[in-house]
């Protein structure tokens, strides 16, 4: 099927934004040095690797939903705070059963000085475990927004001349129009548009 571009009215430089999609992105893999890694009584040589994927301009800002990001660095950062916030625990009640204040003031500022890193310590937990679970539900919502999304973005065509997206009997946009109007369909529009 031929859909001509609304705006230069040709054919030849047509393609559907999921072939321009894929066609965008170009898995690689590159060989690194030799590394010599003593083993027992020789040496074993091995080699690294990195694989990636590299995504064009174009591809890139005709990405049908937001990248779905893992949110385990929060929880193990709010798991590992936990350690030191019970620890001054513990050190603030050590210092205020040991070392009692005179006086009635003396024993707030003591209790006030004592409490400060413990709440501290804590409220970055509270900080830590909240980010998880904000994350947590971005991904949520994306995930449920996908098929919606996928379903409105594959009836789309790109013009690789005039550089623009448009559904057939409508007029050209940009890419970036183009996705907002995609990501509405997911109902992900208001989401951080990180790539």
């Amino acid at each position: 099927m031929e859909i001509a571009c609304p705006h230069c009215a040709r054919v030849d430089q047509v393609q559907s934004v999921p072939a321009v999609f894929q066609s965008g992105q170009t898995t690689y893999r590159v060989q690194g040095g030799m590394a010599a890694v003593p083993a027992g009584d020789g040496v074993v040589y091995t080699a690294t690797t990195h694989t990636g994927v590299s995504v064009t301009a174009t591809a890139a800002s005709l990405n049908p939903y937001p990248v779905v990001r893992g949110g385990g660095c929060f929880l193990a950062l709010a798991l590992i705070m936990l350690i030191p916030a019970f620890v001054f625990v513990a050190f603030a009640t050590d210092v205020l059963a040991e070392n009692p204040a005179p006086t009635e003031g003396g024993r707030i500022g003591q209790a006030i000085g004592a409490w400060i890193f413990p709440f501290g310590a804590f409220a970055l937990v509270a900080l830590f475990a909240v980010l998880f679970v904000l994350r947590l539900r971005r991904n949520a919502r994306i995930r449920r927004g996908i098929p919606d999304a996928l379903a409105f973005w594959r009836q789309a065509w790109f013009c690789h001349r005039c550089g623009g997206v448009f559904f057939p009997r409508g007029d050209l946009m940009s890419a970036a129009t183009f996705r907002g109007q995609v990501w509405r369909a997911g109902d992900y529009a208001g989401l951080t548009r990180r790539r």
